[in-house]
């Protein structure tokens, strides 16, 4: 499992949190994107730049289930807080769109994703 943590200090906290409950679920954590079994970013939507960025980020990660070994892309945070229902339709190599309160259900929907449950 690897995670792109983006955008202001609260979301580090977040990521941090949000690592150490897969961490504890069981899931083995990397910092290398092309060794990860799923990949999650942690999205700021704040500034213009900032949903910039995040989207950028999240097409930039997707090459890895492409390319790589990766099988899922989760998506938090505020980006699809604010336009996850636009995202969703816009960008379909993310399996899970989960707003700013993801850290309580983040290990079963990266469980679910890993298993396909969540594809169209």
């Amino acid at each position: 499992m690897g995670m792109a943590s983006l955008g202001c200090p609260r979301n580090l906290v977040d990521s941090e949190m949000i690592l150490a409950q897969l961490q504890s679920a069981g899931f083995v954590l990397t910092d290398r994107a092309e060794e990860a079994e799923a990949l999650l970013v942690n999205t700021c939507a704040f500034l213009r730049s900032a949903v910039e960025e995040s989207i950028e980020t999240i097409l930039e990660l997707s090459r890895y289930k492409k390319e790589g070994g990766c099988r899922a892309l989760i998506v938090v945070g505020c980006l699809p807080q604010r336009y996850g229902e636009a995202l969703a339709r816009e960008m379909p190599e993310v399996d899970a769109w989960m707003g700013v309160r993801a850290a309580p259900g983040v290990a079963e929907i990266c469980r679910r994703a890993l298993r396909g449950e969540l594809r169209a």
